[in-house]
């Protein structure tokens, strides 16, 4: 591939700077005048090109990709789907279905990962020191919720694992009494059902994925209701590290 002297994406927006970032990759699958079904070059190659991360990279693939003009196949590759007229490389298109004034494509799900990061190993410290007994019930159930969800996964698909879930990091939440605290956690898990975030989800979700992130948060569950908040608080960040790592593998 050619050096890109000309490339340079300047993020001035954080909630859309993907979108900034897939207008330009765009455009730089155009100038590669690749036919249709063609396999593009690798992740770290592309992410080389543009100078940009490959997190990032994954994101603005998505985005593509929802646009109906690649197709990834994890551990194969990304493939270019149609031709894309050189007006659209450059005013960008927009996702069939979606409109963008009412249901935004979503945030980065890098920002979210770091985000719920920063607030949750907090919220998981003093879950230990002050969740009820009713509320240590409703946290084991959602972990065994999740477990079973599991076992059906082939025919309910993620939808009841997701609301396990959810329903085990709001009932942490809760715990602090904090409206605006449980409003702004509860509104970066649901981010999982924005187009982009769903379309993550949807690639690197697997049954394996799930397994382990049910051991993850059985083990965040033994340490609250240890009522030990340094293990917690622990176990919270090795469970959204080690999911943020699982949303942004390697594509192929």
């Amino acid at each position: 591939m050619e050096k890109a002297a000309d490339v340079s994406i300047h993020v001035v927006d954080r909630t859309r700077g993907y979108m900034q970032v897939a207008d330009a990759l765009r455009r730089e699958i155009r100038r590669m005048d690749l036919p249709a079904g063609a396999r593009l070059p690798s992740e770290r190659e592309l992410a080389q090109h543009l100078r940009i991360s490959r997190p990032s990279l994954r994101e603005a693939l998505i985005v593509l990709e929802l646009r109906g003009e690649i197709e990834i196949r994890v551990g194969s590759g990304i493939y270019l789907k149609r031709d894309v007229p050189a007006e659209e490389a450059e005013a960008g298109a927009r996702v069939p279905g979606i409109d963008h004034d009412v249901a935004p494509m979503g945030h980065s799900p890098q920002d979210v990962s770091q985000t719920r990061y920063f607030l949750e190993g907090g919220v998981a410290a003093h879950a230990a020191r002050f969740i009820t007994r009713e509320q240590i019930k409703t946290l084991g159930a959602s972990v065994e919720a999740m477990r079973r969800a599991v076992g059906t996964r082939d025919r309910t698909g993620d939808k009841p694992l997701a609301d396990a879930d959810r329903l085990f990091h709001v009932t942490l939440s809760s715990t602090t009494r904090n409206r605006l605290l449980i409003q702004t956690l509860e509104e970066l898990f649901d981010q999982r059902y924005t187009p982009i975030g769903g379309s993550m989800h949807r690639l690197f979700d697997t049954e394996s994925v799930w397994l382990d992130a049910v051991q993850e948060h059985q083990e965040i569950y033994d340490a609250v209701a240890a009522r030990d908040p340094l293990q917690a608080q622990a176990a919270m960040y090795r469970h959204l590290t080690r999911a943020h790592a699982r949303l942004m593998a390697v594509i192929g």
